[in-house]
């Protein structure tokens, strides 16, 4: 978390005068000030609104008498003397167009401070004509709409302190960052976010002045001079999102003046040195996203005005030193992401004004420290992706009677135990987020459980052992997900009020009954309804009303029984539906090609042109191969493969506190054996058709040639006849063929040695015949890809081939695999459904399945591998 410094500038005048005589403005000064009134004053584009103390333009006369002093109008201030314009303070003044050098603002040479701020001059480059006001000692152009190079005149205003030109698109090349150190000598304060591209240069140590630096996201380069943390007068040191800027941190000595202290995005490495106790000035200390390493010194507990600490994202290993209880003043400390080890102090409990406590994705280990219950002030809380365990504290203080609070996370740990009635009966009406997910929580301390939280959107208690009835959020929820528990009984109708429900995920209980039919009432507001894995039967409640935000749908696993919905062809927005492993019998769903985003509307015989993985197996699909479909799947035709992307649901939503999900990732199940392996992601650009263990018949259409950008194709386990079409070599990004158990005929087509990328390969248990090709990948196949066809002669079989069957001998550029790809998992169950992406619309939707085959070996080790290692990647995204 960032804090944005605000440059201190001098205090303008507000045209007030004491009541003697002072001189009148000068004519051609009046003038000037009029004439860019005139060009540039637009009430229209005003945002006084947001600054109900801002100087208004509308103020200024023209006429001569009580109006015609402009040493009296709103922003302008006058020198007591000679009745000049020294001063100028417009900022938010609802100036609007682009200004150049010929603006007669730049007639009032006699100008020692500018404020320009929160204007809006249009792109335009800061004129040049700025060097004519060579007694500026002041120049504000914040967020003022300046964009392109900084002009050379700039380096004029030698008697510059105060400039502040961030909240621009500007660039300071030439001149360059040095030659505006060299020229502007008496800088006292430098705010200064432009695009640099170069070093901080060594003449930084001369501005003995220097006040503030802020120099943010400039890209600077190479090393920061040690020299700048031992200026003399320096408080705010800001140089963070600078990517590419090494630092290293010196020994602070005693009476360092530094108030502000930044580096965070930065290659700030090394170890945090034990002097940086000798800050005694420090009230913030930002040093997160670097590359810093060791321990925390305990040191850091004599910075007795420190208000904010942040280390976050580094590598810093060790234990919390206790000494961080010594900072009483501490309102934010910020330690995750690193390896801290060992307990959490239990002195953290008397930073009484802590509102933000985030020590997450660390190694922590031991029970949650009871005095932390203690923290009566505190937002957020976060704790999770740890080694805690034991119970949530029962003691309980001031906690209970929070009106501050907004946010717990306690995910990814080992507390065990019932969620405490305390915790229930907190006060606060601002908890917004309540992460308890990944412990082994057995359910709460009283039944039925009643939320007194009326603002909470976000409670997810999934993976824990949780048991008793499914308990009710509070109306406000809108991502709830308790799935992986042992809860019981059945989804109450009082469910259907959450009228703000967005995720709803109670899958893999042991949750039973009919599905309350007003569930279908939710389908306008719900993007996610994930039910899996649970008791549930009878009929899927019907679609009742406009369905435009569903995107994922899973009810597989459960007893639902009738044909597939209709009302799912007004879930215009769907991208992933699952209803495998029911008791649903029905034809092959061509009425989901009437959905608006699954057909191109040129042509009456495009369906689901955006389609990628189309899974009907382990149902009892009939009749032939619907062949008009497979010339529509334009995107398994051409696919960008350029860049990783994970099917997956939007959940956060902007301006929240605890940023707990950036997204709800659609998952599948491979299951060996009996052993279950859940997989949290799914590639986007994976194309896959199993239509594997139906009814269908019929011959293969030679027109899933065209697929080239297939990778996985299963049809065994049907009544499949006629011959294997030739066109199947266009498959070149083929890596698994399963065509066994059909009732194929004639030859193994020689054109299939082309499939360079085939690892797996199964025909077996058909009515093929004549020789096994046996070139590049072929080579690497056993006996088991072609058993069963009496016809089939050649190596690896023992069957000799007569002379007129005789396959050519193999060719010298005989590609192999490796060893372990031959092997593969047998009586997989693979939980997978139709998808597809179009611009974020529905592209796709079919129904999953549930099979016993080898092909699966394929898909774990090209799109499955390293579960844990992804979890640890999807930790920065889950939490903040």
């Amino acid at each position: 978390m960032a804090v944005s410094l605000i440059l201190v500038h001098p205090v303008f005048s507000s045209g007030t005068r004491p009541t003697s005589r002072k001189p009148k403005c000068h004519e051609d000064e009046r003038s000037a000030l009029l004439e860019f009134k005139s060009a540039f004053f637009n009430k229209g584009s005003c945002k006084s609104y947001y600054y109900p103390m801002a100087m208004n333009l509308e103020s200024w006369w023209a006429a001569e008498g009580e109006g015609g002093d402009c040493c009296a109008w709103d922003g302008v201030e006058c020198d007591d003397e000679t009745g000049r314009v020294i001063g100028l303070d417009l900022e938010n003044s609802c100036l609007y167009g682009p200004i150049g050098s010929n603006a007669s603002l730049f007639r009032l040479v006699h100008l020692r401070r500018l404020n320009l701020a929160d204007n809006d001059f249009k792109s335009s480059r800061i004129p040049s004509a700025i060097g004519n006001l060579r007694e500026l000692t002041s120049l504000v152009l914040f967020e003022s709409s300046f964009r392109g190079q900084i002009p050379r005149e700039v380096l004029n205003l030698t008697n510059l302190s105060f400039p502040d030109l961030s909240g621009n698109d500007l660039e300071l090349k030439s001149p360059s960052l040095e030659n505006l150190l060299r020229s502007l000598t008496k800088l006292e304060g430098l705010n200064l976010p432009v695009s640099v591209s170069s070093p901080l240069p060594d003449a930084i140590a001369d501005l003995s002045n220097l006040t503030s630096l802020v120099l943010q996201g400039c890209s600077l380069q190479g090393e920061l001079p040690v020299a700048t943390f031992e200026l003399p007068r320096l408080e705010t040191l800001d140089v963070s999102d600078n990517e590419n800027l090494s630092v290293r941190m010196p020994e602070f000595c005693r009476g360092n003046p530094l108030k502000s202290l930044l580096l965070s995005r930065t290659r700030c490495s090394g170890q945090l040195p034990s002097s940086l106790g000798n800050l005694s000035s420090l009230i913030e200390l930002y040093i997160a996203s670097c590359e810093l390493s060791g321990v925390i010194p305990s040191s850091v507990g004599e910075l007795s005005r420190l208000h904010t600490l942040d280390l976050s994202e580094n590598q810093l290993t060790g234990e919390i030193p206790p000494s961080l209880g010594k900072l009483v003043g501490l309102t934010n400390l910020y330690l995750g992401y690193n390896q801290l080890s060992g307990e959490i102090p239990p002195l953290l409990g008397k930073l009484v004004k802590l509102t933000n406590l985030y020590l997450h994705c660390n190694q922590l280990s031991g029970k949650i420290p009871p005095s932390l219950m203690n923290l009566a002030d505190v937002k957020s809380f976060v704790l999770g992706f740890n080694q805690l365990t034991g119970q949530i504290p029962s003691q309980i203080s001031s906690l209970t009677s929070l009106d501050t609070l907004k946010g717990i996370d306690l995910s990814y740990n080992g507390i065990s135990g019932q969620v405490p009635w305390w915790l229930l009966n907190v006060s606060t009406k601002n908890l917004l987020q309540l992460n308890l997910s990944n412990n082994s929580l057995t359910g709460f301390s009283s039944n039925p459980v009643e939320f007194k939280w009326a603002n909470l959107w976000t409670l997810d208690l999934r993976y824990n052992i949780m048991e008793g009835p499914l308990p009710l959020p509070p109306r406000s929820i809108e991502f709830y997900l308790a799935s992986n528990n042992k809860l019981t009984g059945q989804i109450p109708p009082a469910i259907c009020q959450l009228n703000s429900i967005s995720i709803l995920d109670l899958a893999n209980n042991e949750l039973s009954g009919v599905l309350p039919s007003c569930l279908s009432n939710l389908s306008s507001i719900l993007s996610t309804l994930s039910l899996h894995g649970n008791g549930f039967y009878g009929r899927i409640p019907q679609i009742q009303k406009g369905a435009f935000k569903l995107k994922m749908v899973d009810l597989s696993d459960n007893q639902f029984e009738g044909l597939l919905p209709r009302g799912l062809s007004k879930c215009v927005e769907l991208e992933f539906l699952n209803l495998g492993n029911n008791r649903i019998v029905d034809t092959f769903p061509s009425w989901l090609g009437s959905l608006p985003n699954l057909k191109e509307p040129q042509s009456n015989h495009q369906y689901f042109p955006m389609l990628r993985i189309i899974d009907l197996s382990m149902n009892n699909f009939s009749s032939g191969l619907p062949s008009k479909y497979f010339d529509s799947w334009n995107a398994m035709k051409f696919t960008k493969t350029d860049k990783v992307v994970y099917y997956a649901d939007q959940m956060v939503q902007p301006n929240r506190l605890l940023d707990f999900f950036k997204d709800y990732d659609y998952s599948m199940t491979i299951s060996n054996k009996g052993i279950e392996t859940k997989y949290d992601k799914i590639l986007e650009y994976l194309t896959v058709i199993d239509l594997s263990s139906n009814g269908f018949v019929g011959e293969i259409p030679s027109s899933i040639g065209s697929l080239m950008e297939l990778h996985l194709f299963n049809l065994s386990h049907n009544a499949i006849a006629d011959s294997i079409p030739s066109s199947l070599r266009n498959l070149t990004k083929l890596e698994a063929l399963d065509l066994s158990k059909n009732e194929l005929t004639g030859k193994i087509p020689p054109e299939l040695t082309q499939l360079t990328s085939l690892e797996f390969f199964d025909v077996s248990d058909n009515h093929l015949s004549g020789p096994i090709p046996r070139e590049k990948q072929f080579n690497t196949f056993e006996n088991s890809s072609y058993e069963g066809n009496s016809g089939l002669c050649g190596a690896p079989l023992t069957k000799k081939c007569s002379n007129l069957e005789a396959s050519p001998p193999p060719s010298s550029n005989n590609v192999l695999v490796k060893e372990d790809s031959r092997t593969w998992i047998e009586e997989l169950d693979w939980k997978i459904v139709l998808m597809g992406f179009a611009s974020g619309s529905v592209v796709g939707a079919v129904v999953g399945l549930n099979y016993t085959t080898g092909i699966e070996r394929w898909f774990v080790n090209k799109f499955c591998q390293g579960k844990q290692s992804r979890q640890r990647r999807r930790k920065r995204r889950r939490v903040i």
